[in-house]
């Protein structure tokens, strides 16, 4: 997947910008504040219908507009010409089109113009609380799965429903109905994940030894809350729970308490990483999960890199280069070059105020 050129209307601080690339290796320069960030971000929206940064769709138009705008030109691995057109407005709400056709379900559009992206936001990760590790898995997997997405989706759903019977404190009969979708649900969603890790660790591990040069090791270990050999077993540890459940007002247990956890030479990444390990084993972990998505969708996802390397030492750094898969599109921001050699391998967008300046790097004028 290559992304060919992006036209962006009221997109935060980008008021008007219609971008065309030509190399694999796009470089956004320009000081702090100035839309590099924007235009990755945009990317990345292009892909899951979501910012990078956590921002709201309201966040994402321009101050005094109702609406913005992203009309994206991509090549797929094939060579077929494949367009997406988002919409957002102000108040909220999004309008999807890709290749000219309405999408109205989130299914039906992630997995098409994968991207992985890489930022400072991701030290949540490491440092934050289970529900962002969460996150990462179920927008992975469901950008690969549509059997994972549509179980997440009844799981929520019937989860909010026995919720709201619980609270009330319903009678068994009216709970145990939810109960029998939520523990479908819970099997196929604790399967997925089991398959997940032993797919991801290998390239996990692999980015890791890389960037540290070999000289410290990483490994994961997947942290389901509680799990049952099938559907049945499911439904028994839901009923078993249930007047414990009763008192709180909520489902205490489940695949929405699942967690995941990063290691540094066998030690907790949170509790024994300096900031620039702990960037390293989220980047290693990003890294793994450009594999992954390449091998369960058979499309080269493009690869986000924004401001990435700041609390990295020289030696992560110089190695970072070597983690970018060679055979995908790079798109990359700062406000200096990561090293001054690697100056001309990139095709550069000058960004001031909002607006691209000026391109060049190795097309000269770009």
């Amino acid at each position: 997947m290559r992304l060919l050129g992006l036209n962006l209307e009221n997109f935060r601080n980008l008021r008007s910008q219609n971008l065309k690339f030509q190399t694999d290796r796009i470089f956004f320069i320009g000081e702090n504040g100035q839309g590099k960030s924007n235009l990755l971000e945009a990317i990345g929206i292009c892909s899951s219908l979501r910012s990078f940064r956590g921002a709201s769709t309201g966040a994402m138009v321009s101050e005094g507009e109702i609406h913005s705008r992203l009309f994206a030109t991509f090549l797929d691995d094939d060579g077929t010409a494949r367009e997406a057109l988002i919409s957002f407005g102000a108040k909220g709400g999004k309008q999807v089109e890709v290749d000219g056709e309405p999408v109205k379900k989130l299914g039906d559009f992630l997995g098409q113009f994968p991207c992985v992206s890489m930022s400072s936001r991701d030290f949540r990760l490491v440092r934050e609380s289970p529900s962002d590790r969460r996150k990462w898995m179920d927008l992975l997997l469901s950008s690969t799965s549509a059997q994972y997405l549509n179980a997440l989706q009844g799981y929520y759903r019937s989860m909010k429903g026995r919720n709201v019977l619980l609270k009330k404190q319903a009678g068994d009969a009216e709970i145990s109905a939810f109960e029998h979708t939520l523990a479908s649900s819970a099997m196929v969603i604790q399967e997925i994940r089991a398959q997940l890790f032993p797919s991801i660790e290998p390239s996990f591990e692999n980015a890791y030894r890389v960037l540290s040069s070999s000289k410290e090791s990483a490994t994961m270990r997947h942290l389901p809350d509680c799990s049952a050999e099938d559907t049945d077993h499911w439904l028994e540890l839901y009923a078993r729970e249930r007047p414990r459940d009763r008192i709180v007002g909520m489902t205490r247990k489940g695949p929405h308490r699942d967690d995941f956890s990063l290691f540094l030479d066998g030690r907790d990444a949170k509790e024994y990483g300096s900031e620039g390990q702990q960037k390293g084993v989220v980047l290693s972990l990003r890294i793994a999960e450009f594999y992954y998505l390449r091998k369960s969708l058979g499309r080269l996802p493009i690869l986000l890199a924004d401001d990435v390397l700041g609390e990295l030492d020289k030696m992560r750094r110089a190695n970072f280069r070597n983690l970018l898969p060679t055979e995908s599109q790079t798109f990359a921001s700062g406000t200096t070059y990561p090293s001054e050699r690697e100056k001309e391998i990139w095709e550069t967008f000058l960004l001031e105020g909002g607006t691209v300046q000026s391109s060049a790097g190795n097309l000269g004028n770009g």
